[in-house]
């Protein structure tokens, strides 16, 4: 089982062919060699994880679908926009109000993000004496992503992954609510994303300090928009409601799942969604294939004892020191491990479980790891620029170089970690 774990995974990073390809081709050396049987190599898609996800993502074609995510980028920048200090600001606002209604981090970028920093950064490169497209683009493309990866573990429905984290965390006999998640990572991701623009300014020098127009252009952009349409009205509304039941789902005993599947039927509803337009799209479907047959591999772990072993090797590696040294080697080992890993999903399923149940055999308090490694599992995003769909797309507008990326994101990370571990002393 470990062995061809292992070897799927080389696969998939090492791209030799497409994900879902190697995937099959792991599971049918499972079976050939009686490692699983063949209703073992599909428990994943009997998990609530995979339907979780198609749910997110159809739901994040709705805002894609929209203006509204700039709209609301251009109403904060109209009245904070004056300098880069403000303009960054307005940035992150966006980023924090629109990352729990829309659970995924590449669809909020593909939508918001990257439109926003590529415009912004020709605006201001042809209005201001002085300032190229690429350093002001470096700095509000570092800005965003890192922006981005906060507020993705900010939130429980901050990226489609965390319902990943949050089906280990119930495995592991851990019940956390959105509400609980927010409660504890609220102060912590306030705290980053209030530091954030000078950390990003020492790293990447955006050389501009006062915008005076850029409060008008924003002002002009927003009137150019023109007034909410009833549809985008309708979805505000349903977004508030769902995010309502997101956040008192530990009171109403409402699963996150099925408040996403009641949203999915009231925009078919309103036709807002269609059926088929939501049937057509493929990289949907892919994702929800990868993920269950994601899930079957990590099953097959569990059941045969693997990372009850591979927890037992950490424990014994980490098990000699004190619990706080513990605590931080394993956390941080987790962190920089995202190095190996191209995108959050294969790494959470190939590393946070075992690490999860190493912390916990090790007598660690069950929220603060538990915690903690979800926090990591996004924030960790900052390191490379391939180390996400977000990072890769930000990347390909080729403002930064990798090494450029790669220096900021140990700076951001050393940040990220100062941050983080004061609190939890607090904490603990």
């Amino acid at each position: 089982m470990a062995i061809i774990f292992v070897a799927t995974m080389a696969g998939i990073m090492l791209e030799v062919c497409d994900s879902i390809t190697l995937l099959f081709l792991g599971l049918i050396f499972l079976n050939l060699s009686s490692t699983l049987d063949i209703k073992q190599n599909f428990t994943g898609f009997s998990n609530m994880v995979p339907w979780l996800l198609f749910s997110i993502l159809s739901l994040a074609h709705v805002l894609t679908k929209t203006t509204l995510g700039l709209r609301i980028a251009y109403l904060f920048m109209r009245h904070f926009g004056k300098n880069i200090t403000g303009l960054s600001y307005s940035i992150i606002l966006t980023e924090l109000v629109i990352a729990p209604a829309m659970p995924s981090s590449t669809a909020r970028t593909a939508s918001v993000g990257f439109p926003l920093v590529t415009s912004l950064s020709k605006y201001i490169s042809s209005n201001y004496h002085g300032v190229s497209e690429k350093t002001i683009g470096v700095y509000l493309l570092v800005l965003y992503s890192a922006c981005c990866s906060i507020c993705s573990a900010a939130y429980a429905t901050g990226m489609i992954s965390n319902a990943l984290v949050l089906d280990a965390m119930s495995t592991a006999g851990l019940q956390v609510t959105w509400l609980s998640w927010i409660k504890f990572t609220i102060i912590p991701c306030l705290v980053l994303l209030l530091i954030l623009p000078f950390v990003v300014r020492i790293v990447c020098n955006p050389k501009v300090k006062n915008l005076e127009h850029i409060k008008e252009q924003a002002a002009a952009n927003y009137k150019q928009l023109g007034a909410m349409t009833r549809r985008e009205k309708s979805i505000v509304v349903i977004f508030v409601a769902m995010l309502l039941m997101w956040v008192f789902s530990g009171t109403t005993g409402i699963p996150i799942l099925v408040t996403a599947l009641i949203g999915i039927c009231t925009f078919l509803i309103l036709k807002i969604l269609d059926l088929k337009e939501i049937l057509s799209i493929s990289s949907t479907f892919n994702a929800v294939i990868i993920l269950g047959l994601l899930i079957s591999y990590v099953n097959g772990l569990i059941s045969l004892g693997v990372i009850d072993w591979f927890s037992g090797f950490i424990s014994q590696s980490v098990g000699s020191f004190g619990n706080v040294t513990a605590f931080l080697a394993l956390t941080t080992i987790y962190f920089f491990a995202h190095y190996f890993f191209s995108g959050e999903g294969g790494r959470i399923v190939a590393l946070y479980a075992p690490f999860l149940a190493t912390g916990l055999s090790l007598g660690m308090g069950g929220e603060v790891v538990s915690m903690t490694l979800a926090v990591f599992s996004s924030m960790s995003n900052v390191l490379t620029h391939y180390t996400s769909p977000v990072s890769i797309l930000m990347f390909s507008s080729g403002y930064i170089t990798a090494q450029k990326w790669a220096t900021s994101g140990l700076i951001l990370s050393a940040v990220i970690l100062s941050v983080w571990y004061l609190y939890i002393c607090f904490v603990m």
